[in-house]
């Protein structure tokens, strides 16, 4: 197929795009994803620059870099970089050189956090429009000055005109999620009485005069993309109508484009769709919008796949795909697309460990180990190529056999009577997160590509490492019921039978969690009985909130605060079926060992794990020991 034919497939995502005086290659977008990869100090240091330089190579069109600070007052994070005085314009412009190289279009966000960070991150007080906390910092903001505020004005145009001395063909301020621009908009955060708050046209005024200082400073032409929550899902907050109303307000002020998203810190889950749920929900806002403006407007929604921004283009729906969460897993998705090899493509499976990061504080994904490490994965070859056997299929195994072949190793997997992909393979079974076994498909195929021999065996090798898996188990419940099973009883199994029996599964671990969503989905009467608060009391919040509403569709007794659990356990009939998990976090793990325990010979451990931080900090730990082999 030649690469004209391909396009053919997705003509739109395809074609070039004017924006002000620049023009985008093409439709795929990296949006503004905060990562952490800056400087302490502030500035766009290597990995930064490697980390978007890699997406540019891959064939975005327009990237754009995570949020940079204006001033040192609105800091949301330690690492965050900024672009609040001259001394960064040098790094800046090596971040815009790498980026530019590959024919990428580039553009900064620019933004300052208002009430939604912490005093000390940015030592100082925090500013808002108003003297309202965020509900989730809970710190009380000091009520921005009629002078504080043109400070920040003038602070926002001069990072965009830093930006473009630096080389940047555009800006994007972010107005969007809460933060302090949006923090104006909103009703829910705007409760002044002079002429920055009341009416929209009063909470318009801050962003509608840094649009003004902008092109005064930097030119007419000079791109200007404002990022907006079209719904922020908390009273008072914006909804659709009013933010069409704002998207026509930044069309008139001379902005070039208007980004789509939704939410605030308090109704994040919306914005941070997880496994599951639905690719391109948010589109439909998107074109609500874009039926209000001629400029362009790019859409969000958990984008994944090209297929599917190729029909949201086609239908009207957007002019730009943002690929947040997809970017990060697979820097190469648009240049897969473009060259019909999209089965190589590394998706995301949501699990948003690059959000939550649970592990260390920067991005990090378990798809892809190198974001953010670029550098120090393009591979060298070994000088002293060796038979590596790896016992065990799992996501962390599939890693290791990949970047042992990538290094000139002999690399066989010896899956026994395992499956391939481990736990996680266990995980695709659960109703709802079945994209975990798109995730299994493809570490399985980038380990094959590089290599690795899957499912044999060499009569003889230099290195072994051997697979074990980890779960919490609250060992107390055998005390009662010694007939229990455990979680992974359950998971493991093709299917669940119904017998009749009721289940009762005591934990709520994001194991036991869709254990019990397993055994309900096959026609069981379920309840967990739990210490904790919630469900899933492990894993990231989304998957809360989705799992409670599973739970309740399939009409599961979920009995939180449980300190009485052993009397309510006793209760149950002697046949019901107990399944353990963990009741309330302690420090014992179980191991279980299907290939055996370590023989003297043996290299090491590769650690899987069902949670998907638990799982990443596994293939995190792998990751390193394979890239350190000779």
């Amino acid at each position: 197929m030649t690469k004209e034919a391909r396009n053919e497939r997705y003509p739109r995502l395809f074609s070039p795009l004017h924006i002000g005086n620049v023009v985008v290659p093409n439709r795929f977008v990296v949006p503004a994803v905060t990562t952490n990869f800056a400087e302490k100090n502030g500035d766009a240091g290597e990995r930064l620059i490697n980390y978007l330089a890699a997406r540019a190579e891959g064939g975005f069109g327009l990237v754009i870099t995570e949020n940079l600070g204006v001033h040192e007052t609105g800091r949301v994070m330690p690492r965050m970089g900024m672009a609040d005085c001259d001394e960064r314009i040098p790094q800046l412009r090596k971040l815009a050189q790498a980026v530019k190289r590959h024919g990428a279009v580039l553009f900064g966000q620019i933004s300052h956090a208002g009430r939604q960070t912490r005093s000390r991150i940015t030592g100082h007080p925090l500013l808002a429009p108003s003297p309202i906390p965020c509900p989730l910092n809970r710190e009380m903001p000091l009520e921005l000055s009629v002078g504080q505020i043109g400070e920040l004005v003038e602070a926002f145009a001069a990072a965009a005109m830093r930006l473009k001395i630096a080389g940047f063909d555009g800006v994007e301020i972010h107005g969007a999620h809460g933060y302090l621009v949006a923090a104006f908009l909103s009703p829910n955060t705007n409760k002044r009485s002079d002429a920055y708050g009341g009416p929209l046209e009063n909470r318009m005024r801050f962003v509608l005069e840094i649009i003004s200082q902008i092109r005064e400073r930097c030119g007419a032409g000079f791109p200007i993309s404002v990022r907006i929550s079209a719904e922020e899902f908390v009273a008072d907050g914006l909804q659709i109508e009013e933010s069409c109303r704002i998207a026509k307000a930044l069309e008139a002020a001379g902005v070039h484009t208007v980004s789509v998203s939704v939410g605030v810190y308090e109704s994040f889950n919306s914005l941070s769709m997880i496994t599951g749920e639905q690719e391109g929900r948010w589109l439909h806002l998107a074109q609500a919008v874009r039926n209000s403006v001629s400029i362009p407007v790019m859409g969000v929604g958990r984008l994944k796949r090209a297929e599917v921004a190729e029909k949201a283009l086609a239908n009207g729906q957007i002019d730009l795909a943002a690929f947040g969460r997809a970017s990060v897993a697979d820097p190469a998705l648009p240049a897969k697309a473009r060259d019909g090899i999209e089965d190589q493509t590394i998706t995301c499976i949501g699990c948003n460990i690059c959000l939550g990061r649970s592990a260390r504080p920067e991005t990090i994904c378990p798809v892809n180990p190198a974001v953010g490490d670029e550098a120090r994965f393009h591979i060298a070859g070994s000088t002293t190529p060796v038979t590596v056997l790896i016992e065990g299929a799992s996501i962390a195994s599939l890693t290791a056999a990949w970047l042992a072949a990538m290094r000139g190793h002999q690399v066989f997997v010896d899956t026994g009577s395992e499956p391939i992909g481990g736990m996680q393979t266990w995980r695709a079974r659960v109703p709802g997160m079945h994209e975990y076994g798109e995730m299994v498909a493809a570490v399985l195929g980038r380990a094959v590509r590089a290599g690795a021999k899957v499912g044999s065996r060499p009569p003889r090798w230099d290195m072994r490492w051997r697979e074990r898996r980890a779960l919490a188990i609250s060992n107390d419940v055998f005390e009662i019921r010694p007939d229990a099973v455990t979680t992974a009883d359950i998971l493991a199994r093709d299917e669940i039978g119904e017998d009749g029996r009721e289940a009762v599964v005591c934990g709520s671990d994001i194991a036991a969690t869709e254990a019990a969503i397993r055994l309900a989905a096959g026609g069981r009467k379920t309840t967990i009985l739990t210490q904790m608060r919630d469900v899933a009391h492990d894993a990231h919040p989304g998957y809360r909130e989705v799992s409670r509403k599973r739970l309740a569709a399939l009409g599961v007794e979920v009995v939180t605060r449980a300190e009485n659990w052993r009397d309510l356990l006793k209760g149950f009939a002697p046949q019901a079926l107990v399944v353990v998990g963990e009741l309330a976090p302690s420090n014992e793990t179980s191991y279980a060992y299907p290939h055996g325990v370590i023989e003297e010979a043996d290299s090491g451990w590769i650690d899987d794990a069902y949670e998907a931080g638990a799982m990443t900090a596994g293939i995190y730990n792998t990751a390193n020991t394979f890239l350190a082999l000779p």
